[in-house]
């Protein structure tokens, strides 16, 4: 009997030791958390976490804490990323751990939960990805070309009308061509109500900036009668799931049912999905029918507004710096010439145009925070512990205004990229950066890209951008301030917009007249 307990007591003894040392390492496995601010208790860092422009406020706590820093809110952990190395490392090399998005309370109240944009990482994302990817993998993105060209046309024409600010033609025109793409629904010239529910939709985004509303923390707040006072906030999240419903709903449902009272060209991304569909079964085609009704719908919302709020910093900048105008320019008149329009064909023999491509979106990007990842598993990087379920955010804006990687960020200079007069490969691309990182890099780059050259270096061919005036003739000189949002805008994009010369604008007016032609033809 002494034997047996002695026996027992060993074993006990080694198991104890065994859980202790085990218990050890996984405490020096999970180490710290990222520095960040000190925390209050209850709230955490609540109180930290910055409503307003917060990429700024994020790029401050960056210098003092480091290039990846926490904050933590009743119980979830905020883990921001300053340093392109590091988001490489986290969410490309480690893709299989961050390719989640966090469960988020808000985009739910908003009505956006139907976009594959925010979904879980797994099977159904991978399914809406497959649908949206082949639509615009570089082997298939050639194909909306047409509509791209026609987007050209439209906005050269309505930048004819001499307004104060190209904002709204800017938004119209990209609304307009977007539909056109994806649904084939020719829109009016002005009040369409397809162009309203994307513009409508598109600024609920406001809402879903992480960690900007207490329902993120306290979601529970959300199951309050809205006739409490102070709950006026939960019947603008009423309104705004209303028109999120509508947005995705309405131009399928009007194309699909023959309910339109506008043109419609038959060449569109839903009536391509339709004829797959009527290859199913009843019951297959159903439900792929769900599925083709949320992918459509996501190219609808997405598409116009991140290229709308790059092309508006180009106006802007273009207003700023005329010299990078001019440049712009003589390498245009040099290249394509005074009896055409610049095309994608041209894209090579124009560095300096590329140039400026990529310098507008460097340096106003539309998404400053990108879209938040969240880890799977505990993981530790650097020695910092990040916990299963940390949200993630790259500080998108701040990498690309490092000043290190760009000199004088906060100036639009495109020579950043050339090279004797070649594109220097040796400067990070801003596309690396902008279009996200790893399995959630956005689908629709190719597409993005192509937009931009195409608008930007048709405008710079026909159009001089010159500061606004005041009521004395004076420039009035505009300082950029991009508005808080998942997706940033700038506040002010006044500018004076006049076609350089007759010719270009005799030009202007004839590729439009060209194009409206073959509007007819697909008629």
């Amino acid at each position: 009997m002494t034997f047996s307990f002695s026996l027992s007591a060993s074993l006990g003894l080694v198991s104890l030791a065994v859980l202790l040392v085990v218990l050890w390492r996984s405490t020096l496995r999970q180490g710290p958390l990222p520095p960040g601010p000190p925390r209050l208790p209850l709230v955490g860092n609540l109180l930290d976490i910055p409503k307003i422009s917060p990429w700024v406020a994020y790029r401050d706590l960056s210098r003092k804490y480091g290039k990846i820093l926490s904050l933590a809110a009743f119980g979830q952990t905020l883990i921001i990323v300053d340093d392109t190395d590091i988001a490489v490392e986290l969410l490309e090399k480690r893709s299989l751990n961050y390719s989640s998005r966090p469960e988020s309370h808000m985009v739910a109240l908003v009505g956006w939960d139907w976009n594959f944009g925010f979904f879980p990482y797994g099977p159904q994302w991978r399914r809406y990805r497959r649908a949206f990817w082949q639509q615009f993998d570089t082997g298939a993105v050639a194909k909306h070309d047409p509509h791209v060209r026609r987007g050209a046309a439209m906005l050269l024409s309505r930048l004819l009308q001499d307004k104060p600010e190209p904002s709204e033609d800017i938004r119209y025109t990209l609304g307009a061509i977007v539909i056109g793409m994806t649904y084939g629904i020719q829109v009016a010239e002005k009040d369409d109500k397809y162009v309203a529910l994307v513009e409508e939709g598109s600024a609920t985004a406001e809402y879903l900036l992480p960690g900007t509303s207490i329902l993120e923390f306290l979601p529970v707040l959300a199951r309050l009668p809205t006739w409490v006072p102070g709950t006026s906030f939960l019947r603008t999240l009423e309104r705004c799931r209303e028109t999120v419903r509508q947005l995705r709903l309405v131009p399928w449902n009007d194309t699909k049912q023959d309910r339109l009272e506008v043109a419609y060209d038959a060449n569109n991304i839903a009536a391509e999905m339709r004829e797959a569909l009527s290859q199913l079964t009843v019951e297959s085609a159903a439900e792929e029918e769900a599925v083709a009704l949320d992918v459509t719908a996501s190219i609808y919302s997405a598409a116009a507004e991140t290229t709308f709020a790059t092309l508006c910093g180009f106006f802007l900048a273009m207003s700023l710096y005329p010299d990078v105008q001019r440049k712009a320019q003589a390498e245009l008149d040099t290249v394509v010439g005074p009896g055409r329009l610049p095309e994608l064909k041209d894209l090579d023999q124009l560095p300096y145009v590329n140039a400026v491509v990529k310098e507008a979106l460097r340096w106003h990007h539309p998404a400053p925070l990108g879209i938040p990842h969240v880890s799977s598993h505990d993981d530790e990087y650097s020695g910092y512990f990040i916990p299963k379920g940390s949200v993630v955010l790259v500080n998108i804006w701040s990498i690309l205004h490092d000043s290190k990687a760009y000199p004088q960020p906060d100036d639009f200079v495109p020579e950043r990229f050339l090279n004797d007069g070649k594109l220097n490969t040796a400067v990070r691309d801003p596309s690396t950066v902008a279009f996200g990182f790893g399995r959630r890099i956005c689908p629709g780059r190719h597409l993005a890209e192509n937009m931009l050259f195409t608008y930007i270096s048709c405008v710079l061919h026909t159009y001089n951008i010159t500061p606004p005036l005041d009521e004395h003739g004076q420039p009035i000189h505009i300082r950029p301030r991009g508005k808080s949002g998942l997706v940033s805008y700038l506040e002010d994009v006044r500018c004076t917009v006049k076609p350089r010369s007759a010719s270009a604008e005799a030009l202007i007016c004839t590729f439009a007249a060209e194009l409206q032609q073959q509007n007819r033809a697909y008629q």
